[in-house]
Protein backbone atom coordinates (compact mmCIF):
# COMPACT_ATOMS: atom_id res chain seq x y z
CA UNK A 1 0.00 0.00 0.00
CA UNK A 2 1.22 3.33 -0.89
CA UNK A 3 0.71 6.65 1.03
CA UNK A 4 -1.92 8.66 -0.25
CA UNK A 5 -2.20 12.53 0.84
CA UNK A 6 -0.32 12.50 3.97
CA UNK A 7 -1.77 8.86 5.19
CA UNK A 8 0.45 6.36 6.57
CA UNK A 9 2.02 3.86 4.36
CA UNK A 10 1.30 0.21 5.53
CA UNK A 11 3.56 -2.80 4.15
CA UNK A 12 2.59 -6.89 3.95
CA UNK A 13 5.23 -8.91 5.39
CA UNK A 14 6.38 -9.92 2.13
CA UNK A 15 6.67 -6.02 0.89
CA UNK A 16 8.31 -4.94 4.16
CA UNK A 17 10.90 -8.51 3.67
CA UNK A 18 11.66 -6.61 -0.01
CA UNK A 19 12.20 -3.41 1.08
CA UNK A 20 14.80 -3.94 3.66
CA UNK A 21 15.81 -7.26 2.61
CA UNK A 22 15.30 -9.37 5.93
CA UNK A 23 13.98 -12.81 5.00
CA UNK A 24 10.13 -13.12 5.82
CA UNK A 25 10.59 -15.15 8.32
CA UNK A 26 13.00 -12.56 10.68
CA UNK A 27 10.51 -10.01 10.19
CA UNK A 28 8.12 -12.38 12.13
CA UNK A 29 10.70 -13.31 14.56
CA UNK A 30 10.76 -9.76 15.32
CA UNK A 31 7.59 -9.11 15.67
CA UNK A 32 7.35 -12.46 18.17
CA UNK A 33 9.83 -11.37 20.28
CA UNK A 34 8.21 -7.46 20.61
CA UNK A 35 11.02 -5.78 18.75
CA UNK A 36 8.23 -5.05 16.70
CA UNK A 37 5.17 -3.40 18.72
CA UNK A 38 1.48 -4.07 17.64
CA UNK A 39 0.16 -0.54 17.52
CA UNK A 40 3.55 0.82 17.13
CA UNK A 41 4.98 -0.89 14.00
CA UNK A 42 2.25 -3.53 12.98
CA UNK A 43 -1.37 -3.45 13.08
CA UNK A 44 -3.53 -6.58 13.11
CA UNK A 45 -6.86 -5.81 10.61
CA UNK A 46 -7.68 -9.50 11.22
CA UNK A 47 -6.35 -12.25 12.84
CA UNK A 48 -4.00 -13.46 11.06
CA UNK A 49 -2.42 -10.60 8.85
CA UNK A 50 -0.04 -8.23 9.95
CA UNK A 51 0.25 -4.66 8.33
CA UNK A 52 3.98 -2.96 8.66
CA UNK A 53 3.69 1.06 9.01
CA UNK A 54 7.03 2.25 7.44
CA UNK A 55 7.70 5.36 8.79
CA UNK A 56 8.35 3.59 12.18
CA UNK A 57 9.98 0.42 10.35
CA UNK A 58 12.49 3.02 9.22
CA UNK A 59 12.71 4.86 12.27
CA UNK A 60 13.22 1.24 13.85
CA UNK A 61 16.09 0.63 10.65
CA UNK A 62 18.22 3.42 11.26
CA UNK A 63 17.93 3.32 15.34
CA UNK A 64 15.76 5.77 16.23
CA UNK A 65 12.29 4.00 17.42
CA UNK A 66 13.53 1.02 19.43
CA UNK A 67 17.13 -0.48 20.47
CA UNK A 68 18.24 -2.60 17.88
CA UNK A 69 19.91 -5.14 20.05
CA UNK A 70 17.14 -6.96 22.61
CA UNK A 71 18.88 -9.49 25.13
CA UNK A 72 15.56 -11.97 24.44
CA UNK A 73 15.79 -11.86 20.88
CA UNK A 74 16.26 -15.06 18.93
CA UNK A 75 18.90 -12.81 16.18
CA UNK A 76 21.26 -10.20 16.67
CA UNK A 77 20.85 -7.66 14.01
Amino acid sequence: MRMIDGMEEYLTTKELSSRIKMAPGSIRNLVWNKTFQEGVHYVKPTGRKLLFVWSKCQAWLHGSSQPIFNEQSLINI
